[in-house]
């Protein structure tokens, strides 16, 4: 049943093809901007969940200790990409 859909099943006497690089079939990219943009939008979110109502403060120092973090994180990111061409 597995040939019909367009699978060879194989007893492994014969070797594996090589590892095919990623750029062989298209992915080139590294969501670079898109990964600076929804971690600002992530920050952002964390920010507006400290407006909400809180019974004590043991959230709001969670939240706010995981917005530095990733704050920090994409601040680094950023730095990192900017010497990056200077290696």
């Amino acid at each position: 049943m597995a040939a019909d859909h367009g699978h060879q099943l194989t007893d492994g006497s014969e070797p594996h093809a090589e590892h095919e690089r990623p750029e062989d079939w298209g992915w080139h990219h590294e969501f670079s901007k898109g990964r600076q943009i929804m971690g600002w939008f992530s920050v952002l979110v964390l920010g507006l969940y400290l407006t909400t109502t809180h019974y004590n403060m043991a959230g709001s120092v969670g939240i706010l200790l995981t917005m530095l973090a990733l704050a920090g994180g994409l601040i680094w990111d950023r730095q990192r990409r900017k010497t990056q061409w200077r290696r």
